[in-house]
């Protein structure tokens, strides 16, 4: 029998994209058809072997697991090389970490479940303690209790590395971690369920159901005549016992038990089949996580595009990546697929697509949506170098990190101006704690390509002519700096306050001074204040000292 499913609204679409990518890792086929997906009723077959291999596959460098086996050569190196005071802090370090997490709960109600490894490994643990010299030791005076911590340690980690110890350990880590946050309370999430076997208990709740549900739906006729319809898909049940509420999502969904009142007449009539519960068990395979925190791109034109536009690595050069890395990469991938025209006019393929990020620690809303308009993605393709470059970029101020790439980004989205970040940005360049200059550009020119007709309002050759007039003033005030950081002061100031009028009066007093003219391009500062405020800037960051030239920048902020 083959099986279709239907993209829907943004969870049931992650819980898609999260099979798919089972099924992808444990070479199941199934066919792509818009925004369907149909694959054979046999794919369901030994699926908590196939869910908890991807999981685990895609996410064991996040778990205490993976942080004692890593350290293996480093525990080697300690048993077998003479060792300094620092290397010894680390051992020390690894030995507290390893004893807390293999005599905690999550490990001991696990430890039963490993077949064909007898070391035991939680009285071992118990007797791991920190080597600790007195006043007039050295190093070498204790060397022995080095050599025997490292041998447990070395025991320990055998242990772990068995493919036994690896399957059910890194999968009970995983449900807390990364499940947890999406759902609970069933299956291997039930209270009663914390010493049983996770595999099991996923086949019991989810795998089993939609098995037998799918044999009965074979009896066309007895199926026929079910009158209880699922709220997702097409699929009928016949009674509620086969039905499934989605309480257990974290965060969505009515406890009908105690909610009644949220249906009409009190009547529960929203529930789901058990390949529907089977999908929204895949939830957190769909986002992709990093420390806690995970994306989503809900671009539900195709099932095709929703996994092409979710494709996206965890590790850069070798080393797992971070959110605003993360979120730089998600936001790149969308753009990857907007087509330029022959004569440069930008043809989006995507619109209104939901961008969903979620944050495990903020219990009281997990889930935060941006909508990707054909309005801001025409903004983002026209600042996508720009936002390439401020990927990772920071200022501080009042001792808190500005992270550059988010905070224009929020600011993208939420449609807010750009001026009062690049003024604090200025100040800050000012007083000699902020010198990216390439950095106030680049937010500079996405706040051009903000407003309505982008580089028809202002190109940017004209910005970095206007930023060379700051410049070539700059020069002529070499040798009066402190007469110069008081024009930059007034002229930044105006700028604050949108006073295109003391701002021409400072400019006007600071080039008479030196007998020059001033240039033309400054009589359109007074025509429009999203026009003076941006001409202003421009002309304030080569005044400031920026000159263009983007290596000895950023050479000048490693």
């Amino acid at each position: 029998m083959s099986i279709k499913v239907t993209l829907d609204e943004f969870l049931y679409n992650a819980g898609v994209l999260g099979l798919l990518r089972v099924f992808d890792h444990a070479g199941i086929s199934y066919t792509l058809d818009g925004q369907s997906v149909f694959f054979d009723e046999t794919s369901f077959e030994n699926m908590e072997e196939h869910y908890f291999n991807y999981l685990i596959y895609r996410y064991q460098e996040n778990t205490s697991w993976y942080a004692m086996v890593s350290k293996e050569e480093m525990v080697k190196y300690c048993l077998e090389a003479e060792i300094d005071e620092k290397k010894l802090t680390e051992l020390n370090k690894f030995i507290e970490n390893t004893k807390r997490w293999l005599i905690s709960n999550s490990y001991k109600n696990t430890y039963h479940l490993i077949k064909g490894e007898n070391i035991p490994i939680a009285q071992i643990a118990k007797t791991l303690k920190k080597v600790t010299m007195k006043k007039k030791e050295a190093i070498s005076d204790v060397k022995p209790q080095i050599e025997e911590m490292c041998s447990k340690l070395l025991e320990c980690i055998t242990y772990l590395k068995h493919p036994e110890a690896k399957k059910f350990i890194v999968a009970r880590n995983l449900t807390y971690t990364t499940i947890q946050p999406f759902w609970t309370n069933v299956s291997f999430l039930n209270s009663n369920a914390s010493k049983k076997d996770m595999y099991q208990e996923f086949q019991n709740y989810f795998t089993r159901s939609t098995q037998d549900f799918i044999e009965s739906k074979k009896n066309e006729k007895k199926y026929a005549k079910n009158k209880l319809s699922c709220a997702i898909c097409e699929h009928k049940m016949a009674k509620m016992s086969e039905c499934f509420d989605l309480t257990w999502l974290q965060k969505v969904g009515v406890d009908a038990a105690r909610k009644s009142s949220h249906y009409w007449n009190h009547n529960r009539d929203l529930f789901v089949c058990p390949i529907c519960n089977l999908i929204y068990s895949c939830v957190p395979l769909g986002f992709t996580l990093v420390q806690g925190k995970g994306l989503f791109i809900n671009n539900n034109q195709s099932v095709d595009k929703l996994k092409s536009s979710n494709s996206i690595t965890l590790q850069s050069n070798g080393e797992m990546i971070q959110f605003d890395d993360l979120e730089n990469v998600a936001y790149s991938k969308l753009l990857d697929m907007v087509d330029h025209s022959a004569s440069a006019r930008i043809q989006l393929e995507i619109e209104n697509i939901q961008v969903v990020k979620f944050d495990r620690n903020n219990e009281a809303r997990p889930y935060t949506f941006n909508i990707l308009s054909r309005q801001r993605a025409e903004v983002l393709v026209r600042s996508k170098k720009s936002l390439d470059y401020l990927a990772g970029k920071y200022a501080k101020e009042d001792g808190e990190y500005i992270a550059l790439y988010q905070d224009v980004m929020r600011r993208l989205y939420n449609e807010q101006s750009f001026f009062d970040l690049l003024y604090r940005l200025l100040r800050l360049s000012a007083s000699k704690e902020f010198s990216n200059g390439v950095a106030m550009f680049h937010i500079l020119q996405i706040s051009t390509n903000q407003f309505k007709g982008g580089e028809k309002f202002m190109t940017g050759e004209e910005l970095k002519k206007i930023r060379y007039y700051g410049t070539k003033l700059r020069s002529a005030y070499r040798g009066s700096e402190n007469k110069l950081g008081g024009i930059l002061h007034r002229l930044l100031n105006a700028l604050k306050v949108k006073n295109a009028n003391k701002f021409m009066e400072t400019l006007i007093q600071a080039y008479s001074y030196k007998k020059q003219v001033i240039p033309a391009v400054f009589v359109q500062a007074l025509e429009d204040k999203d026009k003076f405020q941006t001409i202003g800037y421009a002309f304030l960051l080569g005044l400031e000292g920026y000159s263009g030239e983007e290596k000895k920048e950023d050479e000048s902020n490693e």
